[in-house]
């Protein structure tokens, strides 16, 4: 398994900067001919964020990818702490504007458009401020510096809470125009948006929480509450998307082909962040709680189930990106 998981690393951290590569290209001649303009202050406006949110991924990925394979580079890591925090704020501060212009733009004109926001696409701003806010959480969990913690921690803490207020909005707003014209069949994926949304900001949780123990400021055991509720959040949120999706026939018109948008790619996010907080439910939680016994075969059990979930969903990626990427 440690085998499949280095293999794993190196393949879709590949394909991620690959077509990393790709969307800069078409952004950059989207951007050219008009597109961009044409969508400020509209509700495509903020699908902009989508470009912080994807690079701070891509330092995510360059902080995992080196400090799995290059040796010795952990007896430094305090030296690249400080180094993390300025790039996830400097990308913090990115998404900010992107955002506060299409906040104040939308506030000034009204040209928000109710009756094209039966999806939960606007929640795409949450998800790119609780990436940046997990990622400024790991030195205040991993660092022993009480500057790099408190810096760390104040910064992941401001995102985070953005992130968290901003999506309660936009889940109130979206399923209100959802519940008054029904959702919007191409933008069927969005419903499960918060499942990433809330796995980031519980990981954010979680590190602060072992900033705070550093610190010798208190470490509870709320962690273990809080990871359930945002499981059972998630679990909800699931079968709710589950069974409108299938009551519309999508997974049935995705296998056969007939579901040809970008906006399938949304399905993946999900799968991925679901896998990840099963894990720590199942570790921090209910082994943790004495419910299962750690290494048994119901702890197996539940183990495969994710990791098969895993390998579906690293399938699914790869389908999708042969069927749509295949012109580009």
């Amino acid at each position: 398994m440690i085998l499949l998981g280095l293999i794993g690393i190196l393949v879709f951290g590949w394909f991620h900067f690959r077509w990393l590569i790709l969307n800069f290209v078409q952004y950059r001649i989207f951007k050219s001919n008009g597109g961009v303009k044409e969508i400020i202050g509209t509700n495509a406006h903020t699908q902009l964020m989508a470009m912080p949110l994807t690079y701070a991924m891509s330092i995510n990925i360059c902080f995992i990818i080196a400090a799995i394979f290059i040796p010795g580079l952990w007896g430094g890591i305090e030296w690249l702490f400080p180094v993390s925090i300025m790039l996830f704020l400097i990308i913090g501060i990115w998404a900010s504007r992107i955002y506060l212009d299409f906040f104040s733009h939308v506030l000034q004109h009204g040209s928000f458009d109710h009756t094209a926001n039966n999806s939960l696409s606007q929640l795409l701003p949450s998800f790119a401020f609780a990436m940046i806010g997990v990622g400024l959480a790991a030195p205040a969990a991993m660092s022993h510096n009480d500057v790099v913690i408190g810096t760390s921690y104040l910064l992941s803490i401001f995102f985070t809470t953005g992130a968290l207020f901003l999506g309660m909005i936009k889940l109130v707003i979206g399923m209100n125009d959802i519940f008054k014209q029904g959702v919007s069949r191409a933008s069927l994926p969005t419903l499960w948006v918060v499942i990433p949304i809330s796995t980031t900001a519980g990981i954010a949780i979680m590190r602060l929480s072992h900033g705070l123990h550093t610190l010798e400021l208190g470490h509870g055991a709320s962690n273990y509450i809080l990871l359930a509720i945002i499981f059972s959040i998630q679990i909800v949120f699931f079968l709710m998307g589950w069974a409108v999706m299938n009551r519309m026939n999508y997974f049935h018109a995705l296998l056969n082909h007939q579901e040809d948008t970008p906006v399938t790619f949304a399905l993946i996010c999900p799968g991925v962040a679901f896998v990840v907080m099963g894990h720590f439910v199942l570790n921090k939680v209910i082994t943790v709680s004495g419910i299962i016994s750690k290494f048994g075969y119901v702890y197996i059990g539940f183990s495969f189930l994710l990791i098969a979930l895993q390998f579906i969903t690293g399938w699914l990626l790869l389908r999708l990106a042969r069927e749509q990427l295949k012109r580009s």
